[in-house]
């Protein structure tokens, strides 16, 4: 009789274990509005998504949306991500006016040499709890692009030559350093700006050399002035919500992936990326490069210290994030 019992409570023991729910594979959604093969993609971000992947095994499904497939607008992504339209998504702060106030520090010139140390520093500032803005998402990475030059469609014989034209920025404080220069700013996506110099209703534009060569303006253009005209931050941001909803173990594997880590992967790629960019047009031929010495880039920066006090002044910790930038950066450059 307690054999017949037996059997009977452990056959129904198997039905309930059958009949249970099977807990869901998490699923998280990565979308970017460039192309898989850009540098920032597939160099960076796609890199993270497989190494997530990798570690986290079937506990996780990471979903690649790249090319704008889950919406194409530069200026819609941080809505997207913070709608979880995206669960993940690739976001420039300077195309969300206002939203980042002390990015503002990354457009400042001459204050960046590397991608390496705008990276670096970008994530230990959002570490310090520095950088505001980030509401409704969780910040994954941060990396930045190698220093912007000034490309143009016909060469000038200094930075003074840049008077009267027309160029491409990409943030309110690339446009306040064009007007010191005497040259009118304009608000443009690099689509728009290619339409303009074909077109020639645009003169030229801030940019690295990455970003030229993946919207396919280096065609376009004649000359590069490589003055450091600032970094491009980059962030890599997950709705919050989705980032809470994750294990704690899922989380730690993001993180391990993303962070530091992520920021000197990110500096490495586009500082390799840029350069062998350079290498390329220097060996065609075809543009003529505009470089600097030590002595000039001194006089540049002292000319340029206005517009880093009018930015400490309008930013409500402008003070703090430009005072802890400069400690940063002397102690990376210190152990170079």
């Amino acid at each position: 009789m307690s054999y017949i019992r037996t059997f009977a409570m452990s056959a129904a023991l198997a039905v309930a274990a059958l009949a249970a729910p099977v807990q869901a594979q998490e699923s998280i959604k990565v979308g970017t509005f460039v192309p898989e093969q850009s540098t920032g993609v597939a160099q960076v971000i796609k890199p993270w998504l497989e190494a997530v992947q990798a570690e986290a095994g079937d506990t996780v499904r990471m979903q690649p949306f790249w090319g704008g497939t889950l919406g194409k607008d530069p200026y819609k992504q941080f809505e997207l991500v913070q709608n979880g339209v995206a669960d993940a998504t690739w976001v420039l702060p300077g195309y969300t006016a206002g939203q980042f106030p002390e990015m503002g520090i990354f457009e400042l010139p001459f204050l960046f040499r590397t991608a390496q140390e705008a990276s670096l520093v970008g994530w230990k500032l959002n570490e310090m709890g520095l950088l505001t803005g980030l509401d409704g998402v969780h910040m994954v990475g941060f990396f930045a692009a190698e220093p912007n030059a000034i490309f143009l469609s016909t060469p000038v014989d200094s930075l003074e030559g840049l008077a009267n034209l027309k160029i491409r920025s990409a943030g309110s404080i690339q446009a306040k350093w064009l007007e010191s220069l005497g040259a009118a700013p304009q608000t443009l996506s690099s689509a728009e700006f290619n339409e303009g110099l074909s077109r020639g209703t645009v003169d030229g534009a801030i940019q690295g050399w990455t970003g030229m060569k993946t919207f396919k303006s280096l065609p376009l253009v004649e000359q590069a002035i490589e003055a450091p005209a600032g970094a491009i931050p980059f962030l890599l941001l997950m709705n919050e919500r989705k980032w809470e909803s994750l294990s704690p173990e899922l989380q730690e594997i993001v993180m391990k992936h993303g962070g530091a880590a992520f920021a000197e992967a990110g500096g490495n790629a586009y500082a390799s990326a840029g350069a062998a960019i350079r290498e390329e047009v220097e060996a065609e031929g075809r543009i003529s490069l505009m470089t600097f010495t030590d002595e000039e880039l001194a006089s540049y920066e002292d000319s340029v210290q206005p517009i880093y006090d009018d930015w400490i002044a309008a930013t409500p910790n402008g003070q703090a994030v430009y005072d802890a930038t400069v400690k940063l950066l002397g102690e990376i450059r210190g152990k170079d």
